[in-house]
């Protein structure tokens, strides 16, 4: 399936679960944002490998139905030079699309799966979607299936995910599609409210590992990937204006390691960076 294709069955479904989470009175949530991340990295020789500026601009959209959940993102990165398009010296355009879907067994079956501190365990299913007109190429696309565990924090939320993944990508320098092994992957996401400020902010933000995946494009291994995100987010909208979410500001770093699973011996496979990023949701 090509990514416009992907991209349009997420515009519809974004539409789909809208419209039935407002007939049934349940909860849902779409944003409209853009960031800007000074100092990210790319894997690989060159300036490529350092100090890329990407402005990002992102649709999301996460709601909560009578059975699960769902939630989905797409960003789409425009790079400066240092991360140039093929055949060219201007930087290149990424599209990147998430979705994760949850369905309640407590919900379905009427089963309570609530122990200790853990308030809910879900099905969580769902998948990655990635091009970029770079010489590499990407072309990913991901499946993720397992549990996810839902943390009795209150107030805020702690979910953690048990997941199988499987990997396709392309690797357009050695000219071959890339067909990774299966391996264990795990998402934290988090919300925290910091009402002690007296402002209206929050902790948030998520982690994802993914263990070793085989062999890469070029042959060599690959290693334990982490990306996380933690950020802090104000609701200027709500403190100045008294219209929640209308809009919010953050401050976030991103942390990656081991990038796309490469060698920390690969020069841009490491990457701390702050981001900043406003967001209006609907």
């Amino acid at each position: 399936m090509k990514l416009r294709h992907v991209l349009l069955v997420i515009t519809l479904g974004l539409f789909a679960f809208q419209t039935e989470a407002r007939a049934q009175g349940n909860f849902n949530d779409t944003s409209l944002g853009v960031r800007d991340g000074p100092w990210l990295s790319n894997p690989g020789g060159g300036k490529g490998s350092r100090d890329v500026n990407k402005i990002i601009v992102n649709l999301g959209y996460f709601g909560i139905w009578d059975y699960g959940s769902n939630f989905a993102n797409v960003d789409v990165l425009f790079s400066n030079a240092n991360e140039p398009a093929n055949n060219s010296a201007g930087g290149s355009t990424e599209f990147y699309a998430v979705y994760r879907g949850q369905l309640s067994p407590d919900k379905i079956f009427g089963w309570n799966t609530k122990f200790g501190p853990i308030q809910a365990i879900n099905f969580e299913f769902g998948g990655d979607a990635e091009s970029e007109n770079t010489q590499f190429a990407p072309d990913k696309k991901l499946l993720i299936l397992g549990p996810s565990f839902h943390f009795d924090l209150n107030p805020g939320f702690l979910t953690f995910g048990v997941h199988f993944s499987k990997e396709w990508n392309n690797n357009g320098i050695a000219g071959r599609a890339v067909n990774f092994a299966p391996a264990p992957e795990f998402e934290w996401v988090w919300l925290y409210p910091l009402t002690f400020t007296g402002l209206p902010m929050d902790f948030r933000g998520f982690m994802n590992i993914v263990m070793p995946k085989g062999q890469n494009g070029f042959g060599g291994n690959t290693y334990t990937e982490i990306l996380a995100r933690p950020q802090l987010q104000l609701d200027i909208g709500k403190l100045i204006f008294n219209k929640p979410h209308k809009p919010d500001l953050y401050l976030a770093v991103e942390f990656w390691q081991h990038k796309f699973g490469d060698s920390s011996q690969l020069s841009g496979s490491s990457e701390v960076s702050p981001v900043i990023g406003v967001e209006v949701h609907f």
